[in-house]
C-alpha cells in the first residue's frame, strides 16, 4: 500500500475525530513493516500502530500525566464490548489483509467514539481499571511463556 492511499485512508477513518473532539493529525510515521498514527487534542493523545499483516491497535494517553494510557481494546473488555484474551493468544499472530485493513480501521474508529467518548473529553477515571487488566494480563502471559518456553 502507498502512504498517500495509507493517509487518505485514516483521514477517511479518523476524520471525525478531528470535528467531533478538536483532535489534530501530528504526524504519521512510516517504516519498512508498518505506520504510527499520532493525534492530540488539549488533553487526549491516540497512538494508531500498524504492522503490516498485523491488526492496528489504539493506545490513548492522559497527556497531563503520560503514565496513565491504556488500549481501545483493554477498554471494549472493561465495557463487555470484547472478551479478555487468552494468554495464548498473546502469542498467535492475528492476520488481516490489505482489504480488511479500511473496515477494520473504521469499526475501531467507531468503538473509540462509542465507548471512548469520556476519555475522548479528558476523563480518564477508568484508566486504572484497565491499567489493572493489562498488568494482569502481562503476568498471565509471562507465566504461559515460562512454561511453555516462549519468549514474551
Amino acid at each position: 500500500m502507498k502512504k498517500s492511499d495509507f493517509e487518505r485512508m485514516i483521514d477517511r477513518t479518523f476524520g471525525s475525530l478531528e470535528a467531533n473532539y478538536k483532535f489534530k493529525r501530528l504526524e504519521t510515521t512510516f517504516r519498512r513493516n508498518g505506520a504510527t498514527v499520532r493525534y492530540e487534542n488539549a488533553t487526549t493523545g491516540l497512538v494508531l500502530s500498524y504492522e503490516i499483516g498485523d491488526e492496528p491497535w489504539l493506545t490513548m494517553v492522559d497527556l497531563n500525566n503520560t503514565k496513565r494510557k491504556s488500549t481501545l481494546g483493554w477498554l471494549l473488555v472493561e465495557q463487555g464490548v470484547a472478551k479478555s484474551p487468552t494468554p495464548k493468544e498473546a502469542f498467535q499472530q492475528k492476520t488481516l489483509g490489505p482489504e480488511s485493513i479500511e473496515p477494520f480501521l473504521q469499526k475501531m474508529s467507531s468503538q473509540l467514539q462509542e465507548h471512548g467518548a469520556e476519555i475522548l473529553k479528558g476523563d480518564f477515571s477508568i484508566f486504572p481499571k484497565l491499567q489493572g487488566r493489562a498488568q494482569k494480563y502481562a503476568v498471565e502471559c509471562k507465566r504461559y511463556a515460562d512454561i511453555h518456553k516462549m519468549k514474551p
